[in-house]
Protein backbone atom coordinates (compact mmCIF):
# COMPACT_ATOMS: atom_id res chain seq x y z
CA UNK A 1 0.00 0.00 0.00
CA UNK A 2 2.78 2.58 0.79
CA UNK A 3 4.32 2.17 -2.29
CA UNK A 4 1.13 2.83 -4.53
CA UNK A 5 0.55 5.67 -2.53
CA UNK A 6 4.21 7.01 -2.97
CA UNK A 7 3.82 6.68 -6.69
CA UNK A 8 0.63 7.99 -6.83
CA UNK A 9 1.55 11.75 -5.01
CA UNK A 10 4.91 11.58 -6.64
CA UNK A 11 3.03 11.13 -10.13
CA UNK A 12 0.79 14.29 -9.05
CA UNK A 13 3.34 16.00 -7.50
CA UNK A 14 5.06 16.29 -10.57
CA UNK A 15 2.88 16.94 -13.09
CA UNK A 16 0.59 19.39 -11.01
CA UNK A 17 3.58 21.01 -9.43
CA UNK A 18 7.50 21.09 -10.10
CA UNK A 19 6.52 20.53 -13.96
CA UNK A 20 4.51 24.15 -13.92
CA UNK A 21 6.49 25.55 -11.54
CA UNK A 22 9.77 25.82 -13.94
CA UNK A 23 7.99 25.82 -16.61
CA UNK A 24 7.16 29.26 -15.84
CA UNK A 25 10.64 29.99 -15.23
CA UNK A 26 11.29 30.08 -19.34
CA UNK A 27 12.60 33.21 -20.63
CA UNK A 28 10.90 33.66 -23.71
CA UNK A 29 12.84 36.87 -24.30
CA UNK A 30 17.16 35.91 -24.20
CA UNK A 31 16.75 32.15 -24.02
CA UNK A 32 17.13 29.38 -21.14
CA UNK A 33 15.41 29.99 -17.77
CA UNK A 34 15.48 32.80 -15.40
CA UNK A 35 18.28 31.75 -13.21
CA UNK A 36 16.97 33.55 -9.61
CA UNK A 37 13.77 33.66 -7.04
CA UNK A 38 14.67 34.82 -4.17
CA UNK A 39 12.69 33.24 -0.62
CA UNK A 40 9.54 35.64 -1.26
CA UNK A 41 8.92 34.19 -4.85
CA UNK A 42 10.18 37.12 -6.59
CA UNK A 43 11.79 36.49 -10.02
CA UNK A 44 14.78 38.25 -10.85
CA UNK A 45 15.18 38.08 -14.85
CA UNK A 46 18.48 39.80 -14.97
CA UNK A 47 19.98 37.31 -12.61
CA UNK A 48 23.08 34.99 -14.33
CA UNK A 49 22.37 32.12 -15.49
CA UNK A 50 24.20 28.73 -14.53
CA UNK A 51 25.22 25.92 -16.65
CA UNK A 52 24.46 23.33 -14.12
CA UNK A 53 20.96 25.16 -13.69
CA UNK A 54 21.00 24.90 -17.45
CA UNK A 55 21.93 21.36 -17.93
CA UNK A 56 19.77 19.47 -14.99
CA UNK A 57 16.97 21.85 -16.57
CA UNK A 58 17.17 20.39 -20.27
CA UNK A 59 18.11 16.77 -18.46
CA UNK A 60 14.94 17.07 -15.99
CA UNK A 61 12.47 17.77 -19.41
CA UNK A 62 13.44 15.18 -21.54
CA UNK A 63 13.55 12.44 -18.90
CA UNK A 64 9.96 14.11 -17.98
CA UNK A 65 8.88 13.17 -21.64
CA UNK A 66 11.12 9.60 -21.34
CA UNK A 67 8.96 8.65 -18.20
CA UNK A 68 5.62 10.32 -18.42
CA UNK A 69 5.26 10.98 -22.06
CA UNK A 70 3.99 14.66 -21.96
CA UNK A 71 4.99 16.12 -25.42
CA UNK A 72 5.12 19.77 -24.03
CA UNK A 73 7.94 18.77 -22.25
CA UNK A 74 10.15 18.47 -25.52
CA UNK A 75 9.53 22.15 -25.71
CA UNK A 76 10.93 22.88 -22.56
CA UNK A 77 13.57 20.72 -23.20
CA UNK A 78 14.45 21.80 -26.72
CA UNK A 79 14.25 25.21 -24.99
CA UNK A 80 17.23 24.30 -22.67
CA UNK A 81 19.08 22.76 -25.07
CA UNK A 82 18.88 25.59 -27.69
CA UNK A 83 20.63 27.60 -25.10
CA UNK A 84 23.14 25.62 -24.17
CA UNK A 85 24.54 25.52 -27.64
CA UNK A 86 23.89 29.19 -28.05
CA UNK A 87 25.38 30.60 -24.90
CA UNK A 88 27.44 27.73 -23.00
CA UNK A 89 29.35 25.99 -25.68
CA UNK A 90 32.60 27.05 -26.31
CA UNK A 91 33.63 26.64 -29.89
CA UNK A 92 37.11 27.15 -29.37
CA UNK A 93 38.45 25.60 -26.94
CA UNK A 94 35.41 22.94 -26.42
CA UNK A 95 33.16 22.24 -23.10
CA UNK A 96 30.68 24.69 -21.47
CA UNK A 97 31.26 27.84 -19.57
CA UNK A 98 30.71 28.03 -15.95
CA UNK A 99 28.20 31.14 -16.03
CA UNK A 100 26.89 33.49 -18.33
CA UNK A 101 24.59 36.81 -18.21
CA UNK A 102 20.86 36.74 -18.73
CA UNK A 103 21.39 37.69 -22.32
CA UNK A 104 23.33 34.80 -22.69
CA UNK A 105 26.97 36.01 -22.35
CA UNK A 106 30.30 34.47 -21.25
CA UNK A 107 30.85 36.20 -17.52
CA UNK A 108 32.73 33.17 -15.88
CA UNK A 109 34.29 30.92 -18.74
CA UNK A 110 35.63 28.47 -16.15
CA UNK A 111 35.62 25.18 -17.55
CA UNK A 112 35.05 22.29 -14.75
CA UNK A 113 34.60 18.94 -14.76
CA UNK A 114 30.94 18.75 -12.63
CA UNK A 115 29.66 21.44 -15.35
CA UNK A 116 30.88 19.18 -18.54
CA UNK A 117 29.30 15.54 -16.60
CA UNK A 118 25.48 17.41 -16.84
CA UNK A 119 25.82 18.57 -19.95
CA UNK A 120 26.77 14.71 -20.62
CA UNK A 121 23.94 13.40 -18.36
CA UNK A 122 21.07 16.45 -19.66
CA UNK A 123 22.15 15.84 -23.87
CA UNK A 124 22.05 11.61 -23.20
CA UNK A 125 18.56 12.28 -21.66
CA UNK A 126 17.78 14.82 -24.61
CA UNK A 127 19.04 12.70 -26.97
CA UNK A 128 16.85 9.87 -25.86
CA UNK A 129 13.65 11.68 -26.00
CA UNK A 130 14.10 13.34 -29.32
CA UNK A 131 16.91 11.09 -31.52
CA UNK A 132 18.82 14.18 -32.36
CA UNK A 133 22.17 13.51 -33.24
CA UNK A 134 23.80 16.45 -32.57
CA UNK A 135 22.53 16.05 -29.12
CA UNK A 136 24.67 12.84 -28.97
CA UNK A 137 27.38 14.35 -30.81
CA UNK A 138 27.96 17.26 -28.54
CA UNK A 139 27.87 13.95 -25.31
CA UNK A 140 30.48 12.38 -27.41
CA UNK A 141 32.64 15.76 -27.16
CA UNK A 142 31.90 16.06 -23.73
CA UNK A 143 33.10 12.82 -22.74
CA UNK A 144 36.20 12.82 -25.05
CA UNK A 145 37.37 15.84 -23.45
CA UNK A 146 37.04 14.65 -19.97
CA UNK A 147 38.78 11.35 -21.31
CA UNK A 148 41.80 13.01 -22.82
CA UNK A 149 42.28 16.72 -21.09
CA UNK A 150 40.78 15.92 -17.39
CA UNK A 151 41.99 12.23 -16.45
CA UNK A 152 44.51 11.25 -14.26
CA UNK A 153 45.47 7.95 -13.04
CA UNK A 154 43.70 8.60 -9.69
CA UNK A 155 40.66 9.74 -11.13
CA UNK A 156 39.45 13.66 -12.93
CA UNK A 157 41.65 16.88 -12.07
CA UNK A 158 38.19 18.98 -11.68
CA UNK A 159 39.29 22.45 -12.49
CA UNK A 160 40.28 24.56 -15.08
CA UNK A 161 40.91 27.90 -16.92
CA UNK A 162 38.84 28.37 -20.45
CA UNK A 163 41.96 26.41 -22.52
CA UNK A 164 41.74 23.70 -20.33
CA UNK A 165 44.80 24.84 -17.84
CA UNK A 166 44.06 23.14 -14.85
CA UNK A 167 43.71 25.55 -12.07
CA UNK A 168 42.51 25.28 -8.04
CA UNK A 169 39.50 23.14 -7.14
CA UNK A 170 37.84 26.13 -5.83
CA UNK A 171 34.24 25.73 -6.90
CA UNK A 172 33.66 22.52 -5.25
CA UNK A 173 35.80 22.71 -2.16
CA UNK A 174 34.48 23.48 1.32
CA UNK A 175 35.34 23.94 4.96
CA UNK A 176 38.30 25.66 4.33
CA UNK A 177 39.71 22.85 2.38
CA UNK A 178 41.09 23.00 -1.38
CA UNK A 179 40.42 19.51 -2.63
CA UNK A 180 42.27 17.76 -5.93
CA UNK A 181 39.56 15.16 -5.74
CA UNK A 182 35.82 15.50 -4.52
CA UNK A 183 33.24 12.51 -4.51
CA UNK A 184 30.79 15.13 -5.91
CA UNK A 185 32.23 15.68 -9.05
CA UNK A 186 33.30 11.99 -9.58
CA UNK A 187 29.93 10.76 -8.80
CA UNK A 188 28.40 12.72 -11.10
CA UNK A 189 30.53 11.73 -13.71
CA UNK A 190 29.11 8.32 -13.10
CA UNK A 191 25.74 8.80 -13.21
CA UNK A 192 26.73 10.40 -16.66
CA UNK A 193 28.75 8.12 -18.52
CA UNK A 194 26.02 5.48 -17.15
CA UNK A 195 23.21 7.47 -18.67
CA UNK A 196 25.24 8.05 -22.23
CA UNK A 197 25.75 4.36 -22.24
CA UNK A 198 22.42 3.61 -21.97
CA UNK A 199 21.87 5.49 -25.43
CA UNK A 200 25.20 5.01 -26.86
CA UNK A 201 26.85 1.36 -26.38
CA UNK A 202 30.47 2.48 -27.23
CA UNK A 203 33.45 0.27 -25.92
CA UNK A 204 35.43 3.42 -24.76
CA UNK A 205 32.47 4.94 -22.89
CA UNK A 206 31.78 1.32 -21.55
CA UNK A 207 35.97 0.77 -20.10
CA UNK A 208 35.12 4.35 -18.79
CA UNK A 209 32.19 3.64 -16.86
CA UNK A 210 33.74 0.57 -15.94
CA UNK A 211 36.90 2.23 -14.76
CA UNK A 212 34.90 4.57 -12.45
CA UNK A 213 32.79 1.91 -10.93
CA UNK A 214 36.20 0.85 -9.42
CA UNK A 215 37.43 3.81 -8.52
CA UNK A 216 34.35 4.48 -5.90
CA UNK A 217 35.07 0.79 -5.01
CA UNK A 218 38.41 1.10 -4.33
CA UNK A 219 39.40 4.56 -3.81
CA UNK A 220 36.31 7.03 -2.79
CA UNK A 221 34.39 3.70 -0.45
CA UNK A 222 36.17 4.32 3.10
CA UNK A 223 36.30 0.56 4.48
CA UNK A 224 36.97 2.10 7.52
CA UNK A 225 33.76 4.29 8.14
CA UNK A 226 31.21 2.29 5.42
CA UNK A 227 30.85 6.27 4.24
CA UNK A 228 32.43 7.50 1.14
CA UNK A 229 35.16 10.01 1.23
CA UNK A 230 34.15 13.83 0.59
CA UNK A 231 36.93 15.69 0.00
CA UNK A 232 40.38 14.24 -0.64
CA UNK A 233 44.26 14.98 -1.81
CA UNK A 234 45.39 13.17 -5.36
CA UNK A 235 45.81 9.85 -3.83
CA UNK A 236 42.20 10.12 -2.06
CA UNK A 237 43.19 10.73 1.69
CA UNK A 238 40.85 12.60 3.36
CA UNK A 239 41.60 15.94 4.04
CA UNK A 240 39.27 16.91 6.57
CA UNK A 241 36.75 14.53 8.81
CA UNK A 242 33.58 14.71 6.83
CA UNK A 243 30.20 12.62 5.94
CA UNK A 244 27.70 13.91 4.00
CA UNK A 245 25.04 12.00 4.42
CA UNK A 246 22.90 13.10 1.72
CA UNK A 247 25.64 12.58 -1.03
CA UNK A 248 26.25 8.73 0.46
CA UNK A 249 22.48 7.79 -0.18
CA UNK A 250 22.46 9.58 -3.24
CA UNK A 251 25.63 7.32 -4.56
CA UNK A 252 24.44 4.28 -3.28
CA UNK A 253 21.68 4.05 -5.69
CA UNK A 254 23.72 5.56 -8.72
CA UNK A 255 26.40 3.03 -7.92
CA UNK A 256 24.07 0.14 -8.68
CA UNK A 257 22.47 2.00 -11.42
CA UNK A 258 25.78 2.20 -13.46
CA UNK A 259 26.54 -1.31 -11.98
CA UNK A 260 23.57 -3.23 -13.75
CA UNK A 261 25.88 -2.42 -17.30
CA UNK A 262 28.77 -3.97 -15.99
CA UNK A 263 30.01 -7.20 -17.75
CA UNK A 264 32.12 -7.91 -15.05
CA UNK A 265 30.43 -10.20 -12.58
CA UNK A 266 32.61 -9.72 -9.28
CA UNK A 267 32.99 -6.21 -9.62
CA UNK A 268 29.11 -5.31 -10.18
CA UNK A 269 28.47 -7.72 -6.79
CA UNK A 270 30.94 -5.83 -4.67
CA UNK A 271 29.61 -2.49 -6.08
CA UNK A 272 26.26 -3.41 -5.05
CA UNK A 273 27.22 -5.34 -1.50
CA UNK A 274 29.28 -1.34 -0.77
CA UNK A 275 25.82 0.26 -1.60
CA UNK A 276 23.45 -1.52 0.29
CA UNK A 277 26.47 -1.68 3.14
CA UNK A 278 26.70 2.77 2.95
CA UNK A 279 22.63 2.48 2.46
CA UNK A 280 22.71 0.56 5.80
CA UNK A 281 25.31 3.20 7.98
CA UNK A 282 23.03 6.10 6.80
CA UNK A 283 20.15 4.40 8.02
CA UNK A 284 21.56 3.69 11.05
CA UNK A 285 23.61 7.33 11.89
CA UNK A 286 21.72 9.59 9.90
CA UNK A 287 18.01 8.88 9.18
CA UNK A 288 15.73 10.09 12.63
CA UNK A 289 12.38 8.41 11.85
CA UNK A 290 11.13 11.45 9.83
CA UNK A 291 13.77 12.44 7.46
CA UNK A 292 17.89 12.51 6.59
CA UNK A 293 19.75 14.84 8.93
CA UNK A 294 22.98 16.75 6.56
CA UNK A 295 26.17 15.99 7.50
CA UNK A 296 28.89 15.53 10.31
CA UNK A 297 31.71 17.88 9.87
CA UNK A 298 35.07 17.48 12.74
CA UNK A 299 32.98 15.39 14.83
CA UNK A 300 30.09 18.45 14.57
CA UNK A 301 26.66 17.29 13.58
CA UNK A 302 24.40 19.11 11.56
CA UNK A 303 20.57 18.18 11.84
CA UNK A 304 19.00 20.65 9.35
CA UNK A 305 17.12 19.06 6.49
CA UNK A 306 18.16 20.08 3.36
CA UNK A 307 15.80 19.28 0.18
CA UNK A 308 17.84 17.93 -2.06
CA UNK A 309 19.36 15.49 0.47
CA UNK A 310 15.48 14.47 1.28
CA UNK A 311 15.03 13.67 -1.61
CA UNK A 312 17.57 10.99 -2.46
CA UNK A 313 16.67 9.61 0.91
CA UNK A 314 13.24 8.57 -0.52
CA UNK A 315 15.34 7.26 -4.18
CA UNK A 316 18.55 6.15 -1.86
CA UNK A 317 16.05 4.09 0.88
CA UNK A 318 13.58 2.38 -1.40
CA UNK A 319 16.36 1.00 -3.97
CA UNK A 320 17.85 -0.68 -0.35
CA UNK A 321 14.12 -1.81 -0.25
CA UNK A 322 14.15 -3.08 -3.91
CA UNK A 323 17.72 -4.94 -3.82
CA UNK A 324 17.48 -6.61 0.20
CA UNK A 325 13.63 -6.48 0.76
CA UNK A 326 14.15 -5.04 4.30
CA UNK A 327 10.98 -2.90 4.87
CA UNK A 328 12.52 -0.99 7.19
CA UNK A 329 13.96 1.08 4.12
CA UNK A 330 9.92 1.13 2.44
CA UNK A 331 8.97 2.21 5.58
CA UNK A 332 12.35 5.46 5.46
CA UNK A 333 11.11 5.83 2.33
CA UNK A 334 7.47 6.55 2.35
CA UNK A 335 8.20 8.59 5.91
CA UNK A 336 11.00 11.16 4.37
CA UNK A 337 8.27 11.95 1.76
CA UNK A 338 5.59 12.51 4.92
CA UNK A 339 8.72 14.85 6.30
CA UNK A 340 9.15 16.40 2.31
CA UNK A 341 5.23 17.34 2.17
CA UNK A 342 4.94 18.24 5.75
CA UNK A 343 7.57 20.95 5.58
CA UNK A 344 9.63 21.15 2.63
CA UNK A 345 7.17 21.59 -0.10
CA UNK A 346 6.71 25.75 -0.32
CA UNK A 347 3.17 25.67 0.25
CA UNK A 348 2.89 29.62 0.09
CA UNK A 349 2.09 29.01 -3.74
CA UNK A 350 4.94 28.67 -4.98
CA UNK A 351 4.98 24.80 -5.52
CA UNK A 352 8.54 24.48 -5.45
CA UNK A 353 10.79 23.21 -2.03
CA UNK A 354 12.27 25.06 0.47
CA UNK A 355 15.88 25.08 0.53
CA UNK A 356 16.12 23.66 3.93
CA UNK A 357 14.69 23.86 7.65
CA UNK A 358 16.39 23.61 10.26
CA UNK A 359 16.37 21.82 13.28
CA UNK A 360 13.93 23.26 15.59
CA UNK A 361 11.60 22.91 12.11
CA UNK A 362 11.71 27.04 11.38
CA UNK A 363 12.34 27.60 7.57
CA UNK A 364 15.38 29.97 7.13
CA UNK A 365 14.71 32.38 3.94
CA UNK A 366 17.36 31.16 1.59
CA UNK A 367 16.38 31.16 -2.05
CA UNK A 368 14.09 28.91 -4.12
CA UNK A 369 15.68 29.29 -7.28
CA UNK A 370 19.55 30.00 -7.92
CA UNK A 371 22.55 28.01 -9.94
CA UNK A 372 22.49 25.03 -8.03
CA UNK A 373 18.79 25.11 -7.00
CA UNK A 374 16.85 23.77 -9.95
CA UNK A 375 14.20 20.16 -10.40
CA UNK A 376 16.94 17.71 -10.83
CA UNK A 377 16.78 16.09 -7.43
CA UNK A 378 13.37 16.67 -6.55
CA UNK A 379 12.12 15.59 -10.37
CA UNK A 380 14.30 12.52 -10.26
CA UNK A 381 13.00 11.46 -7.25
CA UNK A 382 8.97 11.78 -8.38
CA UNK A 383 10.59 9.96 -12.01
CA UNK A 384 12.68 6.92 -10.11
CA UNK A 385 9.21 5.91 -7.93
CA UNK A 386 6.77 6.11 -10.63
CA UNK A 387 9.60 3.91 -12.46
CA UNK A 388 10.37 1.51 -9.73
CA UNK A 389 6.92 0.97 -8.27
Amino acid sequence: MKEKILKFELQNHLTEKIIPFWQSLKDEEFGGYYGYMDFDCKVDKTAAKGCILNSRILWFFSACYNVIKDEKCIEFASHAYEFLKKSFWDDEFGGLYWMVDHKGNVIDSTKHVYVQAFGIYGLSEYYRATKNDQALEYAQKLFELLEKTCKKENGYTEQFNRNWTPKENRFLSENGVIASKTMNTHLHVLEAYTNLYRVYKNEDVYNSLEWIVKLFVEKVYDKATDHFKVFCDEAWENLIDAISYGHDIEASWLLCEASEYLNDRKLKEKAEQIALKVAEVTFNQAFDGKGLINEKVNGRIDRSKIWWVQAEAVVGFYNAYQKSGNPEYLDAAYDTWEFIKDHIVDKRGGSEWYWKVNEDLTVPAMLIVEPWKCPYHNGRMCLEIIKRV
